[in-house]
């Protein structure tokens, strides 16, 4: 199926890629900041950490929790904001544990102005407070002495000679091994890809360790995925992409193990032809669902994205159906309804319609509701507004449906040749909100007929007059006797009797070559509009079909050259 829908499959892939390339990537920053804790804290089983972290250059040392009167993520932004100002100014720094003589609580100052309080509830089962602020102090003055000499100018030089060399080896290995694939002619494999990409990967990580700046950017932008949800996000995002991508494959394996089949074969009919619509919905529907878990994450991008998926799920599922059903009907209606009347293909196309229409006025109302939009109460506002302007306004509104009708039902169009109840041949110049104005054949003139009235009068469409020609060729192993020959004819005759627009009358079975064993047989199928003969087109297949199984069931084999042959004929007015 990929062979014809590669362009879909290049973008599955990509997508993939880079979901996977970025999941990695998380993992590799989110799992060395999560070492980073406060090592106090983490002697203790039954602690709970629940606060916001103290950050120096992207490391987070420990976290503080809430207290009465302020939020944990308060106490922390005042807390950072201080040391990075600090280590900014590039004055000494020092760090002392005091107790407030008032109320005992211990604290921890910066350069003797105050900077962070300890309280019971910064404190694991285990500890005292005065424990709890010496080894914060401790973190604090490591911390700050890892800053510090990462900003100075050898240690600055020295990673970035060291980031160079790194990048220069791979450039000059990626150069050399074109440089050879082109001489010796072979080609890189995704081995080569893969290599190399994680050596660029390697180098982007490292620099964003050994460098300060780029340590604190890194968490600045990555600090909403240091959370359990957002690993369960990706795991489920990866999840539908995948099976949306297989969603067909399981689907086939699923009916050929454990459906008839008749089921394959409806499959192959009916499901198979829009296997790329098939995926699309599911992945809809699955990256719908993947996308609920953002709702308590981000709000914002949640409200943002939801509107779109809606319209991608929506749509893509109205428009699977109005397909499914459209290739079902013509697949199996036309053969169900031929058994109870000849002519039930015009019903088969009516049913068609009123199921498409009804699929679109479900996809708005799921589309309104989708968006807390109560679309049935404001039609119903509409509809007693409509009744009071339809009294004071009848006449425009006459007309105004009767063009509506003229454009769905489309007798006719701008263009073709009509004649009128009066006896007058003129062609369509135009069709109106009013009227439809028409060219008279005979005068020139131009005739200018309400649409209201011509809803209303038999209106004979001369354009839509046309026929096509149907030869058939059937090539028997030998020469037919009369008795097989008259038995082929009359099997020929019952089925396309019972062919709803096919003219039987000009059904002809004549030889078609000196041989004896072929025979020509000739027919027109009479219709209005393409579909129809479509949909006749379709109905001599099946006939053919039942030929084939008649004269069989006879002993008289033949072959049927295809394609069929159509000769599009104007029909004699």
């Amino acid at each position: 199926m990929w062979m014809y829908l590669s362009p879909c499959k290049q973008l599955f892939q990509a997508a993939l890629k880079l979901l996977l390339l970025f999941f990695a990537g998380w993992l590799l920053i989110f799992i060395p900041n999560v070492a980073a804790q406060n090592p106090a804290q983490s002697l203790s089983n039954n602690f709970v950490d629940i606060g916001a972290p103290i950050v120096v250059d992207g490391n987070a040392l420990f976290y503080v929790q809430a207290t009465d009167n302020f939020e944990a993520s308060r106490r922390a932004n005042y807390t950072n904001q201080l040391l990075k100002e600090a280590i900014a100014t590039d004055q000494d720094i020092a760090f002392d544990v005091e107790q407030n003589e008032k109320n005992s609580a211990m604290s921890i100052t910066l350069n003797d102005e105050y900077l962070l309080t300890i309280t019971e509830d910064d404190v694991p089962p285990g500890f005292s407070t005065i424990q709890q602020a010496n080894r914060w102090e401790t973190i604090l003055e490591k911390a700050i002495a890892k800053a510090e000499h990462e900003r100075t100018s050898a240690y600055l030089l020295q990673r970035l000679i060291w980031i160079g060399i790194a990048a220069a080896t791979i450039i000059f290995l990626q150069i050399s091994i074109a440089i050879a694939a082109r001489i010796f002619k072979f080609n890189t494999s995704i081995i080569y890809n893969i290599i190399f990409g994680s050596g660029w990967l390697a180098i982007a990580i490292v620099s964003s360790e050994w460098f300060p700046q780029l340590r604190s950017l890194r968490y600045q932008l990555l600090v909403p995925f240091y959370q359990v949800q957002w690993f369960v996000f990706f795991v489920t995002l990866g999840i539908s992409f995948t099976l949306s991508y297989y969603s067909t494959t399981l689907l086939k394996l699923g009916i050929r193990k454990l459906a008839p089949k008749t089921v394959a074969n409806l499959y192959k009919e009916v499901i198979e032809p829009s296997e790329a619509l098939v995926q699309f919905a599911v992945a809809s529907l699955l990256f719908g669902w993947s996308l609920t878990l953002l709702e308590p994450l981000v709000p914002s991008i949640y409200n943002f994205l939801k509107p779109a998926f809606d319209v991608a799920l929506i749509g893509s599922l109205c428009w699977l159906t109005v397909k499914l059903s459209s290739r079902y009907l013509r697949a199996y209606g036309f053969k169900i309804g031929g058994r109870f009347s000849p002519g039930s293909d015009d019903a088969v196309l009516v049913l068609e319609t009123i199921i498409n229409v009804l699929i679109g006025i479900v996809a708005v109302v799921a589309f309104a509701s989708s968006l807390n939009f109560d679309l049935i109460g404001l039609m119903a506002s509409l509809g007693i507004v409509g009744l009071a302007v339809a009294f004071a306004a009848q006449k425009i509104l006459e007309q105004l449906i009767a063009t509506l009708v003229l454009y769905l039902d489309r007798p006719f169009i701008t263009g073709d040749y009509i004649r009128l109840p009066s006896g007058e041949l003129g062609k369509v110049e135009n069709i109106g909100l009013r009227s439809t104005k028409i060219r008279s054949l005979g005068t020139g003139t131009i005739i200018v007929m309400p649409n209201s009235i011509l809803v209303n009068v038999e209106v004979e469409n001369v354009t839509l007059a046309k026929k096509i020609m149907v030869l058939l060729y059937m090539d028997f192993p030998a020469v037919l006797k009369d008795r097989e020959r008259a038995l082929v004819q009359q099997v020929i005759l019952d089925q396309t009797t019972y062919l709803s627009g096919v003219d039987t009358n000009s059904t002809s079975i004549s030889q078609a070559d000196d041989t004896g064993k072929r025979l020509r047989i000739s027919f027109t199928i009479l219709g209005s509009q393409d579909n129809a003969f479509e949909v006749r087109k379709r109905l001599l297949e099946l006939a053919s079909v039942e030929i084939s199984k008649s004269l069989a069931s006879h002993g008289i084999v033949f072959t049927m050259e295809d394609p069929t042959v159509y000769v599009q004929s104007p029909v004699t007015i």
